[in-house]
């Protein structure tokens, strides 16, 4: 007869681990995803940066040369007629909107706001053209003007003919405009227009494009304003010397002396031509470097890698795998610790760069609120991670088991919503956003 004891049946495994299985699952396929589509948003970048080295194309050298902007003739919100020989003597800058506008318009005239804010001190005008001039009047742009606090004598609201706006649009500028028809046209949604604000210096010459919706950009065009550097290769406007540039829109007559000054100036810029260079030289060690701006990717990557290594550590530990699990989480941190150098360093040099730490996430309705939210909680959970790690490894490798359960209970779900939040963060504002 066998004295050995039955084997008590195994403890039935509480419905709530099958609930943490689902949830682990879900935040398991979420994080493939998330890896796919940054996998998708990145590469074409770093292949765009790898240089051709197998192909040799020969193309003619084409001359390119600053655009003057056209002569127009325009009413302001107050109904003074302005022309561009008014606002010649000193540089402005010019931005494209209309007040129905709920897509980016708002955007861009808030980041039009905080310029003129930082330029306060600067010798510069700055414009904003609406691309809807039949329904924003006088009246209806001097509204618009009043919500964002705009100084009449710093900042102008211009309105006029439709087809000569649009014209000096595409043709002057050279930027997009177009009047949407039929179905595309929704409330809010009338025109399609560039975001961009262009630099103009003070003999009417295009010398500059900026993206309104990047902060970074437009921080760059502050520095330009105020002196402090001079225009970045990258946001050079600079168009072939071929290229028609009509002057003619408002007074012909006035076209030759125009041009006359155009040809004097750029006499006189081939005569300081080795000068320029070598400021410009100086200029591009300034530059935003590439490994800065790869940083995002990178961060987003190390804050998935932490995040599937979080969950495996979690499997290994239900499974009775203690040397696993323990190796496991010590890479884990590992990665963390990893990510909060680069985290600290893309933030500090995005500062010293850019003279702003950080980029804001436009302003898209209902969305930009979901970010923030996501944004806030990750933050505040953020600060807790590294000493609910650190305490949790500390009683794991000093064999405080008690104690090293309970608090890895606390550690667990924040230290993994953290790094999910990480990823989910990069892709609203670096893919989704685009800034």
């Amino acid at each position: 007869m066998s004295t050995h004891e039955p084997s008590s049946p195994k403890p039935p495994v509480p419905e709530r681990s099958y609930a943490m299985q689902r949830t682990i699952g879900g935040i398991l396929w979420l994080n493939v995803l998330a890896a796919i589509l940054v996998m998708l948003g990145t590469t074409p970048k770093s292949q765009e940066q790898q240089p051709a080295t197998n192909v040799t194309i020969e193309q003619p050298d084409i001359e390119l040369v600053e655009r003057e902007v056209a002569s127009f003739s325009l009413t302001e919100r107050s109904n003074e007629t302005i022309s561009k020989q008014d606002l010649l003597g000193q540089p402005w800058v010019v931005n494209f909107i209309f007040t129905k506008c709920v897509m980016s318009c708002p955007t861009n005239t808030k980041a039009m706001m905080e310029l003129a804010e930082k330029c306060k001190e600067a010798d510069v005008r700055f414009v904003t053209i609406t691309v809807d001039p039949e329904r924003d009047t006088p009246e209806q742009l001097k509204g618009y003007a009043e919500i964002y606090d705009a100084d009449p004598e710093q900042w102008l609201f211009l309105t006029g003919d439709k087809a000569e706006i649009h014209r000096l649009i595409r043709e002057s500028f050279l930027q997009i405009v177009e009047e949407r028809e039929g179905d595309d046209r929704l409330l809010g949604y009338e025109f399609a227009h560039t975001d961009r604000v262009m630099h103009i210096d003070e003999t009417g010459k295009i010398v500059g494009q900026y993206l309104a919706t990047d902060p970074v950009e437009m921080a760059t065009l502050a520095r330009v304003l105020k002196g402090e550097r001079e225009t970045p290769e990258d946001h050079k406007f600079l168009v072939p010397k071929s290229l028609p540039n009509p002057l003619n829109i408002e007074a012909p007559e006035a076209s030759t002396s125009e041009v006359a000054a155009a040809e004097e100036s750029t006499e006189n810029n081939d005569d300081e031509l080795e000068v320029v260079v070598e400021e410009s030289e100086v200029e591009l060690a300034k530059e935003v470097p590439t490994w800065l701006t790869s940083l995002p990717a990178v961060n987003a990557s190390l804050n998935g890698l932490a995040t599937l290594l979080l969950m495996l550590g979690f499997v290994f530990i239900k499974q009775g795998k203690i040397k696993a699990h323990k190796a496991t989480m010590l890479t884990a941190f590992g990665v963390s610790v990893v990510f909060l150098a680069c985290y600290l360093t893309y933030h500090f040099g995005l500062q010293y760069y850019t003279g702003e730490p950080q980029k804001s996430f436009p302003d898209l309705g209902f969305i930009r609120q979901v970010y923030l939210t996501i944004l806030i909680s990750h933050i505040i959970l953020a600060v807790f991670v590294p000493v609910l790690a650190g305490m949790t490894i500390f009683y794991g490798l000093t064999n405080r088991v008690e104690k090293h359960k309970r608090i890895a209970r606390v550690t667990f779900p924040i230290w993994l919503y953290v790094s999910v939040t990480g990823v989910i963060i990069y892709l609203m504002l670096y893919q989704l956003a685009g800034v």
